[in-house]
């Protein structure tokens, strides 16, 4: 993940242990010698596929390097780092998601945590699901908090305003209701909640220094550009209605709150991008990084899922190596999404290993009136 150029402050924020030194050479390429290179294997036909599984079991696109030999170091310099893996997944309605996050090698090798969150969430009725994806900006070492801070407020704040709907709702313009959301309100919790954690992070480092001048501005005033030095993270949110239409087709949102993730829409065996690819194209959502916390203008772009089309929204550890969805890496995801395959496969497939692509991966994918599954 990139930082958007801010220059961190002088004084240390961070009151655990010190980082590990940082191991030398790319992080997805380490020292030969700690085991032996598994030659990566060559496709016999321009038509094989060019994926296959490692002896360790993990899916390779392509070409795995030396990213096979990384050995994850424990995140020792935070206290309670979340989890290298979390998954989760359920049918719900006539939809069906699934969702993984996983830390990435470079992450691992250098013992630092897992920067990237997502929330998932439904209305007491199970009619409405909220999801949110949110990438820790790398420059801050608390960045992990607030991804996980942003997912927990925004998702939090839209299900009670979904919560509230009536079941038969008297708007007809689904881009209108997805307008009167309350994104203000939600972006400024987000924004709250990351500012008191970075408060209280700043509180203990000032107050070990004995530096009381610095508190007593501190309880003044914290600006978001002095909080991004700290902790900052990207945003993308999402809502799929559940149940569907008298057509068939289900209700759903996207709003790029923040930061340079991806979005896809699978129909017809096809990608269809619903944000803007980096370096490619006119924009349909603003990709720009731009991290949270700070003053935002959400584009909330409306849309109707057809049944037996999926959308997949992911951070850049995965949408880099992604890229357009017209090569190996997309045929891969198509090919291993086409239907929902089981949870704990759907984080391996997001786990590949593909040479000098090493960040953390997160996506989540929903899935409208699923056809029958592969047995």
């Amino acid at each position: 993940m990139r930082y958007d150029g801010r220059k961190p402050p002088a004084e240390p924020v961070d009151d655990d242990a010190d980082w590990p030194a940082p191991l030398d050479g790319d992080p997805g390429e380490p020292d030969a010698g700690r085991a032996p290179v598994v030659e990566p294997r060559q496709p016999d036909s321009l038509n094989e596929p060019r994926w296959h599984r490692h002896l360790d079991e993990r899916w390779v696109v392509e070409d795995e390097g030396r990213q096979p030999l990384v050995r994850p170091i424990v995140a020792a310099r935070v206290k309670s780092p979340p989890p290298d893996v979390v998954v989760d997944g359920a049918d719900a309605g006539a939809i069906t998601f699934r969702a993984a996050s996983v830390r990435g090698l470079s992450h691992q090798e250098r013992g630092e945590p897992r920067q990237d969150a997502y929330a998932i969430r439904f209305t007491r009725d199970q009619r409405w699901l909220v999801g949110c994806i949110a990438d820790g900006v790398s420059d801050g070492a608390r960045s992990h908090e607030a991804a996980a801070e942003i997912v927990d407020r925004l998702t939090g704040t839209l299900i009670d305003f979904l919560t509230g709907l009536p079941r038969e709702d008297p708007w007809t313009d689904w881009q209108s209701v997805a307008d009167a959301m309350p994104w203000a309100e939600a972006v400024d919790a987000a924004n709250h909640a990351v500012t008191k954690r970075a408060r209280e992070h700043l509180r203990r480092a000032y107050a070990r220094q004995g530096a009381e001048e610095k508190l007593r501005e501190l309880e003044e005033s914290l600006p978001f550009a002095h909080v991004r030095t700290i902790m900052s993270a990207t945003a993308l949110v999402f809502v799929v209605e559940t149940v569907a239409s008298a057509d068939g087709t289900h209700r759903a949102l996207l709003a790029n709150l923040a930061g340079d993730s991806s979005a896809f829409l699978l129909r017809d065996d096809e990608w269809v991008p619903m944000v803007a690819i980096k370096n490619e194209g006119a924009e349909i959502i603003s990709s720009t990084v731009r991290p949270m916390p700070d003053r935002i203008e959400p584009h909330v772009a409306a849309f109707l899922l057809r049944a037996g089309d999926s959308f997949v929204v992911m951070t850049d550890g995965l949408g880099d190596p992604l890229g357009s969805a017209r090569g190996t890496v997309g045929a891969f995801l198509r090919e291993k999404w086409r239907t929902p395959p089981d949870v704990l496969a759907f984080a391996q497939h997001l786990a590949f290993y593909k040479k000098t692509f090493t960040d953390d991966r997160t996506a989540v994918m929903v899935w409208a009136s699923p056809p029958r599954r592969r047995r």
